[in-house]
């Protein structure tokens, strides 16, 4: 069973894709209206069964009528099947099919949904085991970490520096490369008095002059940067990246943030030495769903997390287990 959502500017668009791509057996399971970024569209959530290829007869062959019998026979048995097979997909679609397109309606990506559809596990097994193959995400020493605006970031920073200074008696210094944000220096400032972080101002022409004199004092350096926006593009974070091959980024992302755009801002920065990813505002998580895409497999498991306002108690190692019940909130429909 193959299930797709199509998009259109109006409905007659979107039924034509469906047919184009999935031909006239498909069943429409939901349809409506939906706006994302200011733009309306017509949505079409179509399904389709991928069924084996049937054997062509032969038309030039004339058989006699005992073979013509026979094929009679055939053609019933394998009619027969088909139906038999069809009522088995029937009776899965209404077991599936809310499910799955409940999901959709989610944002979550339709990798995920083929994957699950799959398994032959529960929601919470499925979600386990997957988990259990990503494993744990390295932590280098130097991270250049990079986030939208609002994603909480820099407080983000100081609270895993702090967690590294304490729980891991580590040698931490933060180094700050955002000269754009209005307040920044002033609030770094602060948090590093306040957490007693060594800080230092840094520009990237200066970069490595300063990061060898203070990589052979510290276990970890954290590189705090500038908002990704036209200030700050995907195409200077790729010259550092071929400038300093030794740095790994580290990507803070708001847990409740649209999962759709995360997603497609994923796509754009994937080809990046990108090691880690952490959550901040995980407190306003409203559902598990909008962080499923996370579990694709060329994605980093999440490795921490920021859970409140408060500096420096807010903030934990998202372990397995931890990470599993936030997946799982919500998730109510799909347990019962």
């Amino acid at each position: 069973m193959r299930i797709k959502k199509f998009r259109a500017k109006n409905m007659i668009e979107a039924l034509k894709k469906v047919k184009t791509e999935l031909g006239e057996d498909a069943v429409i399971l939901d349809s409506g209206k939906v706006d994302e970024n200011g733009v309306s569209y017509y949505e079409v959530i179509a399904a389709v069964d991928e069924r084996e290829p049937q054997i062509e007869v032969n038309p030039s062959h004339t058989p006699d009528f005992s073979e013509h019998e026979n094929s009679n026979m055939e053609i019933l048995k394998k009619e027969i099947l088909e139906i038999k097979r069809d009522i088995k997909l029937l009776l899965k679609s209404k077991n599936s099919f809310g499910k799955y397109t409940y999901l959709l309606k989610e944002g979550v990506p339709e990798e995920i949904i083929e994957l699950l559809e799959k398994s032959e596990k529960s929601l919470k097994e499925f979600l386990s085991e997957t988990l259990q193959k990503k494993g744990v995400s390295p932590l280098s020493k130097v991270q250049i970490f990079i986030g939208e605006p609002g994603s909480g970031k820099t407080t983000f920073i100081f609270k895993l520096a702090f967690w590294l200074k304490i729980k891991k008696n580590a040698k931490v210094a933060v180094l700050n490369a955002d000269n754009y944000k209005i307040g920044g220096k002033e609030q770094t400032q602060k948090l590093a008095q306040l957490l007693e972080i060594p800080l230092y101002q840094v520009d990237w022409d200066d970069f490595g002059d300063k990061y060898n004199s203070l990589s052979k004092n510290f276990d970890y350096i954290l590189i705090d940067t500038p908002s990704l926006g036209k200030k700050f593009s995907l195409y200077e974070l790729t010259e550092l990246s071929q400038a300093y091959p030794f740095l790994r980024f580290h990507w803070v992302l708001r847990a409740s943030e649209n999962s759709k755009n995360l997603f497609n801002l994923w796509k754009e920065i994937k080809e990046l030495p990108l090691e880690n990813i952490s959550l901040s505002f995980l407190d306003k998580l409203y559902s598990g769903f909008s962080l499923f895409w996370l579990l694709l497999p060329e994605i980093p498991i999440p490795s921490y997390a920021s859970t409140g306002e408060r500096i420096p108690e807010d903030f934990e190692r998202l372990e397995k287990e931890r990470f599993l019940n936030y997946l799982l909130k919500g998730t109510e429909k799909l347990l019962n």
